[in-house]
């Protein structure tokens, strides 16, 4: 796991390669599979599941003012698949930026093996903003 901190914003990268009506933001995934097909990678398809996952990890965080992957691995069973958190963006485009500057949030966006993304946001009673970008099959 990986941990940046960028001035007031915080993201955290993890990713599992192993065989083991949500709040789509069709922004990120415009902007996400615009970054893969920049480098030659085929586009994602949106999920109803992945944005049901992201949107439920999303308001867990928001709920508890932590940025984490809790939970990731029994969210992914089965699969191979990668997550983005961040928070402290006012919107999706801001999030995908900062995960296109950070290693390990671009190669979990450039995964290959991956066919389906879901994103979702979540603001707690502070007003902070946690985002989630489940990438999977």
């Amino acid at each position: 796991m990986m941990e940046i901190t960028l001035l007031k914003y915080s993201i955290l990268a993890v990713a599992l390669t192993a065989a083991p009506a949500f709040f789509v933001t069709q922004a990120l995934a415009l902007d996400v599979n615009s970054f893969r097909a920049e480098h030659g990678l085929p586009t994602l398809s949106p999920s109803a599941a992945l944005s049901g996952m992201a949107y439920s990890h999303a308001a867990d965080m928001a709920a508890r003012k932590t940025l984490d992957h809790k939970g990731f691995r029994e969210r992914m069973t089965g699969s191979t698949g990668a997550e983005n958190v961040a928070y402290g963006c006012p919107d999706a485009d801001c999030a995908t930026r900062m995960w296109a500057k950070s290693a390990g949030h671009r190669r979990n966006m450039l995964m290959r093996g991956v066919s389906s993304y879901g994103i979702a946001s979540a603001t707690a009673s502070d007003g902070r903003r946690y985002w989630v970008l489940e990438l999977g099959n």
